[in-house]
C-alpha cells in the first residue's frame, strides 16, 4: 500500500528531524545533508547552506519527470512557485526529510502527501511580507485613480483627462480579507491614508485586530456590505477557493474594487467578469491567477479597460528576494541539524522538540501511548490527553500539549495493525486520522485534581469493542514514571522500561512470594516492581514488573494456573 512504501522514509525523517527522538534511538544527525534548489532563488541560499557544511546543487527548470528521477538523492528541496512537488514527487523522495517553500504559499506542494511520508514542509512568511503589502497599496491606488490606463493614453499621444476621474480613498472602508503579516501591513498603510480598516480572520483575536488598527467582523455578508475596496490576503484552500464569485459580488457595493496579491482561485474570474460587465465591480487589481501564465481563456478579463494586472510581482524586489533566500536556508539548515524547526507548516508541535526540558515528558507521551495500545483488547478509536503543571517547563500550553498528543499517537501507531507506516513526529497525527482515531488534548483540570505530583499527563483510550483505559504518568527529576492506572492510583511511582508485566492477584499472605516464585523458576530478573490497591478495587491488588527480558508464554500460563488475573506483557 501506499503507506507501506513510505515506512522507510518516515524512519529517516525520524533520524534527521525528530531533534529529541533521534537522541532517545541513539542515532546522531547527519553532519551533511544533500538539498538541491529547483527554482530560480538568490544566491544567497546556496552559499548559506555550503557554509554551514551542506551539499547543494542547483538545477532550475526540471522537468517533473527529471526531478521524480533525481529526488531521492537529496534531504531537503528548496522551491519557489514553479516546482511543482506532486504525490509521485515525494513518493520517490526516499530520503527526503524538509521541502522549502522560499515565499508563503504552499499550494505547489502537496502538504498532505508529504506529512503522511513524515517529510516537512515551511515556507517564510515574513520575508515577502514589506513587498507583498507594498504591491496592494500601489494596486489600490492604481485601481482607485486609473493610473495605468492614463499612462497608456498618454504614451498613445492622448490628453484626455476627462476619462480618467478617480475615487478619492480617504475616508472610504477598506476590507482586508485574511489579517496575517501582510493584511495587517496594509491596514497599518490604510489607516495612515484616513481609510476605514475593516477585516476578516477567523483565527485573529479581536483585541490583537484592535492592536493592528483592524474593526474585526465574524461575517463575511458584512464586509461585502460595507466594503468600498477589497483586498485578499489568504492562502488558496477548500474554503478559499472563489470565496469571491457571483453571490459574493451580488452582497457588495456599487463600484465596490477589488484587489488580490494573495493566490489565484480565491476570486471566481467569471464572476469578477461579469461584475465588471454589468457595473457592480468598478475596478479589479491582480497580480495573481488560477493559471499562471495565464491560458487565452482569461484575455477577456485581463483585458478589461477597469482591470489592473500584473505578472505575480509580489515578491519581486530585491529585497524580499534575499529575504526569502536568507530565512529558508536558516530554516532548513536548522531544521535540517536538528536545531529549531522555524516556519514549519504541517508539524507545528514541533517547535518544542528540540527544548531539553520537554524530552522527558516526550518520552513519558510515547510510554503511554504504547501501553495503552498494548493493554486494550482491540484498536483503540479515540485518545483524549489531559496534562497539567510542568518541570522547568510548562505542559499545559498549547504547543506543548499538541506535542504530548502526538507522541501519545506515535506510541500508539506502533502498536495498531491497522498503521502499516512506521509513525514519526511528523506523521503520527495524519496517520491517526488516517485509522479513524478521534484524538484531543486539554489542561482540563478536574480528573487531575487530588494528585500530589508537580506535572501530570493523563491519557485516556476507548477501543472499539467499548473497553476504556486510563493511564496517568509523572516526570520525576527527569525520569518518566506511571502514577495510575484506571481505578489504581495508590502505588509507588513506577518506572516503565524494557518487559512490563502486569496483573492482578488476591490481596492476601504469601500470594507475591508464590508469584515471584514463578519467574524464579523461568530465569526472568526482575528489575523493579510496583504494588498497589485501592479500597473500591474489591479484593484484587495490582501489580507492576519491571523485567529485563521477554516473560515466556509457559511462565504466563503458570502464573495464571495460580489465580492470577489479567497477566499481560507489554513492551516499554
Amino acid at each position: 500500500s501506499v503507506l507501506a512504501t513510505c515506512t522507510r522514509m518516515t524512519t529517516r525523517a525520524l533520524l534527521r528531524c525528530g531533534g529529541m527522538v533521534s537522541r532517545r534511538l541513539g542515532v546522531q544527525p547527519a553532519r551533511s545533508a544533500m538539498v538541491l534548489c529547483s527554482d530560480s532563488i538568490d544566491p544567497v541560499c546556496v552559499d548559506i547552506f555550503r557554509e554551514r557544511g551542506h551539499d547543494v546543487d542547483y538545477k532550475v527548470g526540471l522537468q517533473p519527470s527529471d526531478l521524480k528521477e533525481i529526488i531521492h538523492k537529496y534531504d531537503g528541496l528548496v522551491v519557489r512557485s514553479a516546482t511543482k512537488v506532486t504525490a509521485d514527487v515525494i513518493s520517490a523522495a526516499s530520503n527526503l526529510k524538509v521541502v522549502g517553500r522560499a515565499g508563503v504559499g504552499v499550494d505547489n506542494i502537496d502538504v498532505p502527501e508529504a506529512t503522511k511520508h513524515g517529510v516537512l514542509v515551511m515556507n517564510t512568511p515574513g520575508g515577502n511580507t514589506v513587498s507583498t503589502a507594498q504591491l496592494a497599496i500601489s494596486l489600490l491606488c492604481s485601481a482607485a485613480r486609473a493610473i495605468p490606463q492614463a499612462d497608456m493614453s498618454m504614451k498613445d499621444g492622448e490628453w484626455a483627462r476627462s476619462s480618467f476621474m478617480g475615487i478619492e480613498m480617504s475616508g472610504k472602508t477598506l476590507a482586508i480579507i485574511g489579517c496575517g503579516r501582510i493584511g495587517q501591513t496594509v491596514a497599518d498603510w490604510g489607516n495612515s491614508m484616513h481609510m476605514k480598516v475593516i477585516g476578516f480572520d477567523p483565527v485573529l483575536s479581536v483585541a490583537d485586530a484592535r492592536e493592528a488598527g483592524i474593526q474585526l467582523y465574524s461575517n463575511l455578508d458584512d464586509i461585502w456590505a460595507e466594503a468600498d475596496f477589497v483586498t485578499l490576503h489568504t492562502p488558496l484552500t477548500p474554503d478559499t477557493r472563489n470565496l469571491v464569485d457571483d453571490a459574493a459580488i451580488d452582497k457588495c457595493k456599487e463600484g465596490v474594487i477589488f484587489v488580490n496579491c494573495a493566490r489565484g482561485g480565491i476570486i471566481d474570474e467569471d464572476s469578477l467578469l461579469r461584475g465588471l460587465e454589468s457595473g457592480k465591480v468598478g475596478g479589479a487589481a491582480l497580480d495573481v491567477y488560477p493559471t499562471e501564465p495565464p491560458p487565452e481563456s482569461s484575455k477577456a478579463l485581463l483585458q478589461h479597460p477597469k482591470v489592473v494586472c500584473t505578472p505575480h510581482l509580489g515578491a519581486s524586489t530585491d529585497e524580499a528576494q534575499i529575504n526569502v533566500a536568507r530565512d529558508i536556508a536558516e530554516q532548513m539548515c536548522n531544521t535540517l541539524e536538528n536545531k529549531g524547526f522555524d516556519g514549519v507548516m504541517n508539524a507545528r508541535h514541533l517547535s518544542l522538540s528540540t527544548v531539553p526540558a520537554m524530552e522527558p515528558f516526550m518520552e513519558l507521551s510515547e510510554i503511554l501511548g504504547k501501553l495503552a495500545a498494548q493493554l486494550l483488547p482491540s484498536p483503540i478509536q479515540s485518545i483524549k490527553v489531559e496534562s497539567w503543571g510542568g518541570r522547568d517547563i510548562s505542559v499545559t500550553s498549547k504547543a506543548a500539549r499538541d506535542l504530548i498528543l502526538a507522541m501519545v499517537q506515535k506510541g500508539v501507531l506502533q502498536h495498531t495493525a491497522a498503521c502499516e507506516a512506521v509513525p514519526n513526529l511528523i506523521s503520527a497525527p495524519f496517520l491517526a486520522d488516517t485509522v479513524g482515531m478521534q484524538c484531543t488534548a486539554s489542561n482540563d483540570l478536574p480528573s487531575l485534581v487530588g494528585m500530589p505530583y508537580r506535572n501530570l499527563i493523563t491519557v485516556t483510550c476507548n477501543s472499539e469493542d467499548g473497553e476504556s483505559l486510563v493511564l496517568s504518568g509523572s516526570v520525576f527529576g527527569t525520569e518518566a514514571r506511571i502514577v495510575q492506572m484506571d481505578q489504581y492510583k495508590s502505588f509507588p511511582a513506577f518506572k516503565p522500561d524494557g518487559y512490563l508485566l502486569k496483573f492482578r492477584n488476591c490481596d492476601e499472605p504469601g500470594q507475591l512470594s508464590q508469584l515471584l516464585a514463578v519467574l524464579e523458576k523461568h530465569s526472568v530478573n526482575i528489575a523493579r516492581l510496583s504494588l498497589g490497591r485501592q479500597d473500591d478495587a474489591g479484593e484484587l491488588a495490582l501489580c507492576l514488573i519491571s523485567c529485563d527480558t521477554a516473560v515466556p508464554t509457559v511462565a504466563i500460563q503458570d502464573l495464571e494456573a495460580l489465580g492470577v488475573k489479567e497477566v499481560m506483557v507489554c513492551s516499554c
